[in-house]
Protein backbone atom coordinates (compact mmCIF):
# COMPACT_ATOMS: atom_id res chain seq x y z
CA UNK A 1 0.00 0.00 0.00
CA UNK A 2 1.32 3.32 -0.91
CA UNK A 3 1.20 6.73 0.94
CA UNK A 4 -0.65 8.53 -1.47
CA UNK A 5 -3.28 5.90 -1.34
CA UNK A 6 -3.09 5.37 2.15
CA UNK A 7 -3.44 8.65 2.82
CA UNK A 8 -6.31 9.20 0.18
CA UNK A 9 -8.51 6.10 2.24
CA UNK A 10 -7.73 8.03 5.28
CA UNK A 11 -9.30 11.26 4.00
CA UNK A 12 -12.12 9.56 2.25
CA UNK A 13 -13.06 7.85 5.93
CA UNK A 14 -12.31 11.22 7.53
CA UNK A 15 -14.69 13.11 5.22
CA UNK A 16 -17.31 9.90 5.63
CA UNK A 17 -17.54 10.17 9.32
CA UNK A 18 -17.57 14.34 9.43
CA UNK A 19 -20.50 13.76 7.01
CA UNK A 20 -22.44 11.27 9.47
CA UNK A 21 -21.65 13.72 12.46
CA UNK A 22 -22.83 16.71 10.55
CA UNK A 23 -26.25 14.44 9.51
CA UNK A 24 -26.07 13.92 13.26
CA UNK A 25 -26.20 17.41 14.70
CA UNK A 26 -28.44 18.60 12.63
CA UNK A 27 -30.86 15.50 13.58
CA UNK A 28 -30.12 16.58 17.11
CA UNK A 29 -30.78 19.69 16.09
CA UNK A 30 -34.30 19.51 14.67
CA UNK A 31 -35.18 16.84 17.51
CA UNK A 32 -34.19 19.92 19.82
CA UNK A 33 -36.12 21.92 17.83
CA UNK A 34 -39.51 20.14 18.11
CA UNK A 35 -39.19 19.85 21.86
CA UNK A 36 -38.92 23.29 22.22
CA UNK A 37 -41.63 24.21 19.85
CA UNK A 38 -43.64 21.13 22.22
CA UNK A 39 -42.59 22.85 25.41
CA UNK A 40 -43.74 26.22 24.07
CA UNK A 41 -47.30 25.00 23.36
CA UNK A 42 -47.48 23.30 26.90
CA UNK A 43 -46.25 26.67 28.32
CA UNK A 44 -49.34 28.51 26.74
CA UNK A 45 -51.49 26.05 27.92
CA UNK A 46 -50.65 26.06 31.14
CA UNK A 47 -51.31 29.54 31.50
CA UNK A 48 -54.61 29.66 29.74
CA UNK A 49 -55.16 27.30 32.47
CA UNK A 50 -54.15 29.25 35.28
CA UNK A 51 -56.05 32.23 34.08
CA UNK A 52 -59.04 30.14 33.58
CA UNK A 53 -58.37 29.28 37.02
CA UNK A 54 -57.85 32.75 38.16
CA UNK A 55 -61.83 33.64 36.72
CA UNK A 56 -63.50 31.27 37.84
CA UNK A 57 -61.68 32.34 41.75
CA UNK A 58 -63.12 35.74 40.90
CA UNK A 59 -66.69 34.09 39.84
CA UNK A 60 -66.82 32.17 43.09
CA UNK A 61 -66.01 35.30 45.30
CA UNK A 62 -68.81 37.04 43.31
CA UNK A 63 -71.12 34.33 44.05
CA UNK A 64 -70.21 33.74 47.68
CA UNK A 65 -70.82 37.84 48.02
CA UNK A 66 -73.85 37.44 45.98
CA UNK A 67 -74.99 34.61 48.23
CA UNK A 68 -74.11 36.18 51.54
CA UNK A 69 -76.06 39.79 50.21
CA UNK A 70 -79.34 37.32 49.81
CA UNK A 71 -78.65 35.84 52.88
CA UNK A 72 -79.03 39.54 54.23
CA UNK A 73 -82.37 40.26 52.78
CA UNK A 74 -83.74 37.12 54.04
CA UNK A 75 -83.08 37.23 57.43
CA UNK A 76 -84.05 41.16 57.24
CA UNK A 77 -87.24 40.07 55.96
CA UNK A 78 -88.01 37.27 58.08
CA UNK A 79 -86.93 39.51 61.09
CA UNK A 80 -89.86 42.05 59.73
CA UNK A 81 -91.96 39.06 59.41
CA UNK A 82 -91.93 37.56 62.78
CA UNK A 83 -92.51 41.34 64.00
CA UNK A 84 -95.98 42.37 61.91
CA UNK A 85 -96.92 39.15 61.00
CA UNK A 86 -97.59 37.46 57.98
CA UNK A 87 -99.64 40.84 56.80
CA UNK A 88 -96.84 42.61 56.18
CA UNK A 89 -96.05 40.85 52.84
Amino acid sequence: MTIERWTDERLDALASATQNLLAAVEAQSRTSESQQSAIESQQSAIERLIEGQLGLQAQMGIIAEQTLQLKRAVDYLLSRDGETGPSAL
